[in-house]
């Protein structure tokens, strides 16, 4: 299996070069927000069929809504909830919808993992992600996604592994992003877990990676527990994030025994994209779970520019 992941580590591709080559999708879906990287790219997205979803975390009212052509308005509920009925709100069908793309820009991360396992599941063996990077986050070093505190650790619907009832070898891999606050709380979610960091170097822009290492600083009430064990990947690259995961792993079962391993995707949504690559294809059925720090909201735009737009084939 890891070579079957080593194969695809060149896969992504920028979605110009896919319009040029005259592709067209049959369904288009994006989760809408303020973001021009959101906005801008759906129109030229070459597909048969578009749809936006209007997640329950953005917030928006009917009277935001007014200028968009039959969104799929969707309620609060679980991730599961909420991927369901949009692929319902968009009239998906497997069967012919073969060729399936979703602009995962304006997904929440447990979305966008419970999307993957789901249509896995339900016998889909190839469809394509689409995320656009930012030329910048729009307060650098002092962006915050999530608003609020009411923050809640759960494991990602999907994802939950076979527990094992010894937790003296638990691990935490955590992909290390801008939100300090959700990373102390995953931190202590797993209080027992030794903490392994996956930085995300190549970062999306030069300054990026030094950016969340600054926020990463503020994780005061538990440094003593990070920092130790630190392994890189790339930003925007699921692909390489997925082997570069199991690589982090392997190091971390050499050295000490692994009771329960726990990943927490925080960085990009590419970097969650490969956490989700790698349990889809190698953890089901392990004691390993994904894990993530929930809030009731989050920003409707934390960018500012439109940077690169790629296209990631997932295939199971």
């Amino acid at each position: 299996m890891q070579h079957d992941i080593e194969a695809l580590l060149d896969a992504k591709i920028e979605l110009r070069k896919v319009a040029a080559r005259g592709h067209s999708w049959d369904l288009f879906i994006s989760a809408y927000n303020d973001s021009k990287r959101v906005q801008t790219v759906f129109p030229q997205v070459p597909a048969a069929r578009r749809s936006w979803w209007v997640i329950p975390e953005y917030g928006y009212g009917p009277a935001d809504l007014a200028n968009l052509e039959d969104p799929v308005v969707l309620a609060r509920g679980s991730e599961a909830q909420v991927v369901k009925g949009g692929l319902a709100g968009s009239r998906f069908d497997p069967t012919t919808d073969k060729r399936l793309c979703i602009d995962i820009t304006g997904l929440m991360r447990p979305h966008i993992l419970f999307l993957m396992a789901y249509l896995q599941d339900i016998g889909v063996k190839q469809f394509d992600l689409l995320y656009t990077e930012p030329a910048q986050y729009s307060r650098r070093a002092e962006t915050r996604f999530s608003t609020g505190e009411d923050v809640r650790v759960v494991s990602v619907e999907g994802f939950v592994g076979a527990h094992d009832p010894d937790t003296s070898g638990d691990l935490l891999v955590i992909g290390i992003g801008y939100d300090h606050h959700l990373i102390s709380h995953a931190i202590q979610a797993k209080e027992n877990a030794r903490v392994v960091e996956l930085h995300s170097f190549p970062s999306l822009s030069a300054d990026m990676y030094h950016e969340s290492i600054l926020r990463l600083d503020r994780v005061s009430s538990e440094r003593s527990r990070v920092g130790d064990e630190v392994q890189y990947s790339s930003a925007n690259d699921p692909f390489v994030v997925a082997a570069s995961l199991a690589s982090a792993v392997r190091v971390a079962e050499t050295r000490r025994r692994v009771t329960n391993t726990y990943f927490s995707p925080l960085a990009t949504k590419p970097q969650a994209v490969g956490f989700g690559l790698h349990y889809l294809k190698r953890m089901r059925g392990t004691a390993t779970s994904i894990i993530y720090p929930l809030h009731p909201s989050y920003d409707k735009e934390t960018s500012t520019g439109v940077g690169r737009s790629w296209i990631y084939p997932i295939h199971f």
